[in-house]
């Protein structure tokens, strides 16, 4: 799988990170961090300031009276607080720095050490919201209620304009934004605004409401439909405030333009007033401690069953020294080790993973909101590498550990791309938070569960359905009696089976459970080399279907199956072939005589995880055909059973026998490939 990193956090712009700072020289006695900054930038309204963008690793107070700014000498600087959010940033505004001066910013806990304070004209910042449940935005009344009644705050940032697509800080979905800032309006006097939206937005400017679009819409509109207004502004700079809503997801738009030499457009960046920029030389600790800053890449994402599944790569800093160990811990409850973290996160929605250093007794943490962005590498499910890697990511994870929404969202994947094993791991720990049987996700789960045990000990995987829930397995009464008979019959090659194929049988004896429960008394006798038994129970069977031919079409319909599920396993749509397999079963089942029927029957039990009632099916096939053209591809695929099973000295054997034997086969180069991997 190509990977093509986008390391979206981890302030990758600063010139170092340093571990070497002096306490001799550390200005503010009690804060644990510091910023060495230079302006880099100055703003072009002195009012507007310079904006100071800090990472916060966790432990800073929320109104940022921990924040510092001095000079080279030490003397505080006047210093703004913007605005704080946990794992984010913080952003500061300084008063006025001197071109070519270094300054620092002293930050990080709980002690308030009263800096110098201003007053400045903050511009263009957006801050987007929650919207709380049931919101309203009819009205600008009803929105600021709804943005009053937020329940979270998804982040704040500078903005260059308002002409936005979508969330910056978030999902995009359910929340409100709120644009505030300053225009330069040099002569004042009117202006005619106009706003593009989805879905309302409400203009204020000078506090007052000027221009509204409310209610749920698309953000389409023409010169005779678009919301706009004629309104005055004042001589110099005018104070606007734009609020934009969505609910629900979809199409989002947030466009604030007006009328310039007789066109409309979006009001251009330069015509707001904006901070100065810095640039920052060093972070450094206190203690002279690695400082926990958390670099965050996404590498793709993959979306199915309604989730969206992001492979990220969380990575401690670049020069931290060996004696310090990393630990990872996430909000889904994942945890990993190491200086580099790379996992699967689900879901749209930001969150936080904090990064715990360690050296004997001394730890330090660091915090990191992961915010997803909207154009990683798209990874999909038809791509068999894209599919693999994503599958092998999840390998790494315990699922025991990981959180209900996580375990709901991964399952699904499992269920229908991975082995038995791999969704066991998953399965079992999401029924261990006791969902109903009623739940859709419950019996392929139970089933992968199942399977999984039979693998090593199939009466124990036996014991284990008998004891669920009476009530369930009444629920799933056509599905647990054939699974039973499935193991007796293939795992364990017991009599009492033929028994219980009865008992299934006298329940509803002209259904296609009762027909395939005869089948399976067939595939007992066939199975312990009953072969004329096996015969006769296959006919009796295959009797009661009509065939006006006599027989005669039967080997063309044998053919039309086989191609067909072959074509479906080499699509990878291994459920549709298993229901193929079932269709030709019943309608046929002297085909296991006389076609491939057992070798496809094995490649689909392959396929879900089942290697050993594969290798069952595939021994039947050299025993029933001993000279079948397929030979060969029974072999391969035994050879893929036997390596899942760890038996890897006995497939290496087979795949080489293929590939030097019949080099010109169309499976020696697949066992070439397999000899070739580690």
């Amino acid at each position: 799988m190509t990977i093509r990193p986008v390391f979206v956090a981890g302030l990758a712009f600063f010139m170092g990170l340093s571990a070497l700072a002096q306490s001799a020289d550390w200005v503010i006695k009690g804060a644990p961090f510091r910023a060495r900054i230079r302006l880099q930038e100055p703003p072009k309204y002195p009012d507007a300031g310079v904006a100071i963008e800090l990472p916060d690793f966790g432990g800073s107070r929320a109104d940022l009276a921990d924040a510092v700014l001095v000079d080279s000498e030490g003397a505080p600087q006047p210093l703004a607080a913007i605005w704080r959010g946990a794992g984010q940033q913080a952003i500061l505004l300084a008063k006025t720095l001197s071109a070519g001066k270094d300054y620092a910013v002293y930050f990080g806990g709980q002690t308030a050490h009263q800096p110098r304070t201003w007053t400045p004209k903050t511009s263009l910042l957006l801050e987007t919201r929650r919207l709380p449940a049931k919101p309203k935005i009819g009205s600008w009344q009803e929105l600021e209620e709804s943005w009053r009644t937020a329940p979270a705050v998804d982040g704040v940032g500078f903005v260059s304009t308002i002409y936005t697509a979508g969330n910056a800080f978030g999902a995009n979905a359910d929340f409100a934004s709120h644009y505030s800032g300053w225009l330069v309006t040099p002569e004042g006097g009117n202006i005619l605004f106009y706003t593009l939206s989805s879905d309302a937005s409400f203009v204020l400017v000078n506090d007052k409401l000027a221009l509204d679009w409310p209610g749920i819409h698309s953000p389409a509109a023409d010169l005779k439909t678009v919301r706009s207004k004629e309104v005055p502004c004042s001589p110099g700079l005018t104070k606007i405030d734009y609020y934009q809503a969505k609910i629900g997801g979809g199409e989002s738009a947030a466009v604030l333009g007006w009328q310039r030499n007789g066109k409309f457009e979006a009001v251009p960046p330069d015509a707001w007033v904006h901070p100065g920029s810095i640039k920052i030389l060093r972070l450094e600790d206190a203690r002279g401690w690695p400082v926990p800053l958390i670099s965050v890449g996404f590498h793709s994402y993959l979306g199915y069953g309604g989730s969206w599944f992001f492979d990220v790569e969380c990575a401690a800093p670049a020069d931290l020294p060996p004696e310090w160990m990393a630990e990872w811990h996430f909000e889904d409850g994942a945890v990993f080790a190491g200086t580099k973290c790379q996992r699967v996160l689900v879901g749209a929605t930001p969150q936080l993973v904090t990064m715990t250093l360690r050296r004997g007794n001394d730890v330090t943490t660091g915090m990191n909101r992961v915010v997803f962005p909207d154009n990683p590498t798209e990874a999909s499910v038809r791509n068999p590498g894209d599919l693999a890697w994503y599958l092998g990511l999840l390998d790494k994870e315990t699922p025991s550990k990981l959180s209900q929404p996580t375990l709901d969202a991964v399952l699904p994947l499992l269920i229908d791309f991975a082995d038995s094993e791999r969704i066991a791991k998953f399965a079992a720990a999401w029924l261990r938070k006791n969902h109903p049987p009623s739940d859709p996700l419950w019996l392929p789960a139970q089933m992968a569960c199942l399977h999984t045990l039979e693998q090593n000990n199939p009466r124990k995987a036996l014991e284990e359905m008998r004891r669920l829930d009476p009530a369930a397995r009444k629920k799933y009464a056509q599905v647990f009696p054939l699974y039973e008979l499935d193991v007796l019959v293939f795992l364990l090659r017991d009599a009492s089976a033929e028994d219980l194929a009865r008992r299934i049988g006298f329940e509803d004896p002209e259904s296609e459970t009762a027909a395939l429960a005869k089948i399976r008394i067939g595939d007992l006798y066939r199975l312990t080399g009953r072969i004329k038994p096996a015969v006769d129970q296959y006919q009796s069977v295959q009797k009661a279907i009509a065939d006006e031919t006599g027989g005669r079409k039967l080997p063309a319909q044998d053919r039309a199956y086989s191609i067909t599920v072959e074509d479906l396993l080499e699509r990878g749509l291994r459920s549709e072939a298993a229901e193929k397999l079932r269709e030709w079963e019943l309608r046929h089942p002297m085909a296991k005589f006389g076609s491939d029927f057992l070798l496809l029957r094995a490649r689909m039990l392959n396929a879900f995880g089942r290697w050993v009632e594969a290798l069952v099916e595939l021994d039947s096939f050299k025993k029933v055909q001993p000279d079948s053209p397929y030979e060969i591809d029974a072999d391969f695929h035994r050879a893929e059973a036997l390596s899942a099973l760890g038996k890897t000295d006995e497939a290496q054997k087979i795949w080489k026998d293929i590939s030097t034997r019949y080099p010109h086969h169309e499976l020696a180069a697949p066992s070439k490939a397999r000899l070739a991997k580690p």
